[in-house]
């Protein structure tokens, strides 16, 4: 089988391309950056160690090819795939869109009758089906059912950490990453044969699994990097060894733990021991995630239906406590790194429009709403008490 992987960086080369090569597939990484594409090239294998307590282990990835995507013969690349799979950042998928209609276009030229699957991996809700969603716009109508019979969108729900900083070899493609590896797919999705790769898991119920883990890892792991950047820390590791992070990082995930085991039912108890196991997972020592890497795009976390809003409505409907939410929330707005444009934006637009005008703006929350005015207020204590230390 032929895989297409956009997007060479830590989790394409750590976890997506790895258990793909695992699985004795014939991939091909495809990246914009033209350096990272010729030490593929010129390396052809890097090693990852994978890391947990009392856990060590070193993997050899090799047997892969590597083409920058902006190169013309990206689109016969396409047009011979059977997967392809993203893991590029959500704010790319616009542009890989763009590439993968052109090449879809080339596969229906050359009449293949064999069927595509593209999964896009990446941290934003049904990546995949936003994806599908851009091409059947894109692409005319009297090719649409060309694409329902041998083009499948996966939706997919990925879970691991791949600190920014972790290269361990003089080879520096190779990578530090964490042991805790989960890849869950759309079983209904799928067009054809379903491929079986290493890590990934087949499921009919993956809704649940998506909020599981975005409202559970991303938004504690989103919360620890805000408020560790207020409190000068570098790494998640050293901001969740500060107690007064942990504690509130850990009360906003049983807080939006309490939102899911109420909207699908889940075990009590087996999801307080999912977050416990994350809680740990933010603690291993040899993974220093930066800061920066986690709290990056912030406009994007703060929108209503993403890691940090999103259980706090859920909450608030189902009148459950969101007090340690909250302080996440208004710690992201409060998140100021000159080497990150969106934070700087939203600084931009607090001074041009007020802190209340801004949130509307950038979460499309109602403007007189109580969620506004219930955020405002917090973030208006971590301005008063900015110098000092944060919710002593």
């Amino acid at each position: 089988m032929n895989v297409l992987h956009f997007g060479a960086g830590n989790i394409g080369r750590a976890f997506i391309g790895k258990s793909i090569l695992q699985s004795g597939f014939n991939l091909t990484f495809a990246d914009i950056n033209q350096n990272i594409i010729d030490a593929l090239n010129y390396y052809k294998k890097y090693n990852v160690k994978l890391v947990g307590y009392n856990y060590q282990e070193i993997i050899s990835v090799n047997n892969f090819r590597a083409i920058n995507l902006n190169n013309p013969r990206i689109l016969n690349v396409i047009s011979d795939m059977n997967l392809i799979t993203t893991a590029i950042g959500a704010s790319s998928l616009d542009k890989i869109a763009l590439i993968l209609e052109k090449g879809i276009m080339l596969k229906i030229k050359l009449k293949s009758k064999i069927p595509l699957n593209i999964i896009a991996c990446e941290n934003k809700t049904q990546a995949s089906s936003y994806l599908k969603k851009i091409i059947f716009k894109n692409i005319s109508v009297k090719y649409h059912e060309y694409l329902n019979e041998h083009i499948g969108f996966i939706d997919c729900s990925i879970d691991t950490i791949v600190p920014s900083i972790s290269s361990f070899e003089q080879n520096s493609l190779s990578l530090i990453a964490e042991n805790f590896q989960e890849w869950i797919v759309d079983q209904k999705q799928f067009k054809g044969t379903i491929p079986k790769i290493i890590n990934m898991t087949i499921s009919n119920n993956l809704k649940s699994f998506i909020d599981r883990k975005i409202l559970t890892l991303n938004t504690g792991h989103a919360i620890a990097a805000y408020l560790g950047w207020i409190k000068n820390h570098k790494t998640i590791y050293h901001s969740i060894k500060d107690n007064d992070v942990k504690d509130i990082v850990y009360g906003a995930m049983k807080e939006s733990g309490l939102t899911l085991i109420k909207k699908y039912n889940f075990n009590q108890n087996s999801h307080f021991s999912y977050i416990n196991k994350i809680l740990i997972r933010f603690q291993n020592p040899f993974l220093l995630d930066r800061i920066e890497r986690i709290a990056r795009n912030p406009l994007q976390k703060l929108r209503k239906d993403e890691r940090l809003i999103k259980p706090f409505l859920l909450a608030k409907k189902y009148n459950f406590s969101y007090d340690n939410l909250i302080k996440g929330i208004a710690a992201a707005l409060y998140y100021r790194n000159i080497n990150d444009s969106e934070s700087m934006q939203i600084d931009n637009l607090i001074k041009k429009f007020g802190i209340k005008q801004t949130l509307s703006k950038i979460s499309h929350l109602q403007l007189d709403s109580q969620e506004i005015d219930l955020i405002v207020l917090e973030y208006i204590s971590i301005n008063n008490i900015f110098s000092k230390e944060i919710y002593n």
